[in-house]
Parts: structure tokens; C-alpha cells; sequence
């Protein structure tokens, strides 16, 4: 796993945590973005899965091990795809 791959995962990480706590959302994203707390989950389980199907390639795992954290890391990031498109659409309460 490269050093900008790492990077680029726990930046969407730590977007999405100061999204969480904050309610900060990026500048380009603003005029989307409807439901704050959606969209921060999303970057944490985006990132979290990125990071984890990345990760994978630094080591062989051994086992059966390969075929779960790829399992986990693609289910990561298909919950958080589907965070940030459910952020973008109007709260019905």
C-alpha cells in the first residue's frame, strides 16, 4: 500500500469525523449536501473501506483472512456510497 493511497483513505476519514462532531462539510460539497450526519458516517465507512481493501495489498494474508477483509472493506465501502447518496436527499421529518 503506497503512502498517498494511506493518506487519501484517513483524510476521508478524519473529513467525515469532523463532519460528525462539527458539522463541517467540505466547500465543493456544501450546496449538496442536505443531511450533515449521513454524509460524515458515509466518509468514515468510505475511507474505512478504502483502507481496508488498500491495506490488504501490503501483506499476504493468511488463511482465509484475504477473503474476509476484502468481504469487510467492500462492505464498508458500498455503506458508505450509499451514506453519501442518502445525504443528498431531503429529510422527510
Amino acid at each position: 500500500m503506497s503512502g498517498a493511497s494511506a493518506s487519501f483513505c484517513l483524510a476521508l476519514v478524519w473529513g467525515g469525523v469532523a463532519g460528525l462532531r462539527t458539522g463541517w462539510i467540505h466547500p465543493w460539497e456544501r450546496a449538496g449536501v442536505l443531511r450533515p450526519v449521513p454524509h460524515g458516517l458515509g466518509l468514515v465507512f468510505t475511507g474505512s473501506g478504502l483502507l481496508c481493501l488498500t491495506g490488504v495489498l501490503a501483506f499476504v494474508p493468511v488463511g482465509d483472512a484475504l477473503v474476509y477483509l476484502l468481504t469487510i472493506g467492500v462492505c464498508l465501502f458500498l455503506t458508505g456510497t450509499l451514506l453519501l447518496g442518502v445525504s443528498r436527499f431531503p429529510d422527510r421529518g
